[in-house]
């Protein structure tokens, strides 16, 4: 399994409308190919582009910027994270 959950906090709920991108825990092995993948399969997305992270607890996180303006909005709802 490559996404684990969606990733939300206040500051990632001000980019989701400001920058359409929102943020995923993913697994420490995965590369942002197969991320980028794994989002459009599993989400019907188009992926722009992907950045990653190792969070302070030892995570890693994905930033991830959608190619269709408000297209991160609707994800987000369709989450039931907005």
């Amino acid at each position: 399994m490559i996404i684990k959950s969606p990733y939300v906090t206040e500051k990632v709920t001000g980019m989701i409308d400001a920058n359409d991108t929102i943020e995923f825990l993913v697994n420490m092995k995965s590369t942002k190919p197969e991320i980028k993948k794994a989002l459009e399969e599993l989400y019907d997305i188009d992926v722009l582009a992907v950045r990653t992270m190792i969070t302070s607890q030892g995570e890693k996180k994905a930033i991830v910027k959608l190619a269709k303006e408000g297209s991160a909005n609707e994800l987000a709802t369709r989450l039931g994270l907005l």
